[in-house]
């Protein structure tokens, strides 16, 4: 998943470190992470890009509760994420908590105090990711041959008949349509599965690929849809392409 992060605070000297260290905290935990300097250009970015996951740094709970007061009016349905700087002095025990319930009510769908664990950041960042797959809803693919892939069923349907994928199979295919146009790496797949629980070894990535291409060679008569990215990753191709043969006579091997 792509998480764009924004740093608003009273201190802007900081806040560029503050998006640097959150985006390598993101990127070691297999995201694909990204600096935002201003609100109103990670709203635009959030809104091209419904995959996507904000992440918000800021000391201030009424800014953040209008950001995502507005966000959410403005049809910007993506995950909200704030880490909220606590006051230095509290006024009551409770308040921190008032606080952080308030931006919660305004549309955030999870607020942390700041700063926040590195291994505690990922954690989140994948629980986030993994409820916003949300409840099973039609999504259909389209693919070359007059196929279509179901993400929610996990079948592709062509001319020919039904390939059924299994689970894991079907939730690679569906990472990658998501990601269309964007390169992504096994890294990423990794989270998309496993959320960094009971991770077999990385190289089940290139086995599962290589599945679905097996079982895609036929309905899809050769053409590939995957495109191996060398040292990257993998990339989906919605227009399919014919793989050159050296690459024809590894995967056959392999």
């Amino acid at each position: 998943m792509r998480v764009l992060i924004l740093a608003t605070s009273t201190n802007p000297a900081l806040d560029a470190d503050i998006v640097e260290m959150l985006a390598d905290y993101a990127a070691e935990g297999g995201f694909e992470a990204e600096a935002i300097l201003e609100p109103q250009d990670l709203c635009s970015a959030l809104y091209r890009d419904p995959q996507a996951m904000g992440v918000i740094w800021t000391d201030s709970a009424g800014i953040a509760s209008v950001i995502c007061r507005n966000w959410r009016q403005a049809a910007v349905k993506n995950i909200l994420f704030f880490l909220l700087v606590p006051v230095a002095n509290p006024r009551t025990i409770g308040e921190e908590v008032i606080r952080r319930v308030g931006i919660l009510l305004h549309g955030a769908d999870d607020v942390q105090p700041a700063p926040i664990d590195k291994v505690e950041f990922v954690a989140r960042l994948a629980a986030l990711a993994r409820r916003d797959r949300g409840p099973s809803v039609e999504r259909l693919v389209k693919l070359p041959c007059e196929a279509v892939f179901d993400a929610v069923r996990g079948t592709v349907t062509h001319p020919g008949g039904t390939v059924l994928l299994t689970q894991t199979e079907a939730s690679v295919l569906e990472l990658l349509t998501l990601r269309q146009g964007s390169i992504v790496t096994k890294e990423m797949v990794m989270n998309f599965l496993y959320s960094g629980r009971d991770e077999p070894q990385i190289k089940i990535i290139d086995v599962l690929v290589c599945k679905i291409r097996r079982k895609l060679h036929a309905p899809l008569g050769g053409i590939d849809i995957i495109q191996t990215a060398w040292g990257r990753g993998y990339q989906f191709v919605p227009e399919g392409f014919v793989p050159a043969l050296s690459d024809a006579r590894v995967r056959a091997v392999g």
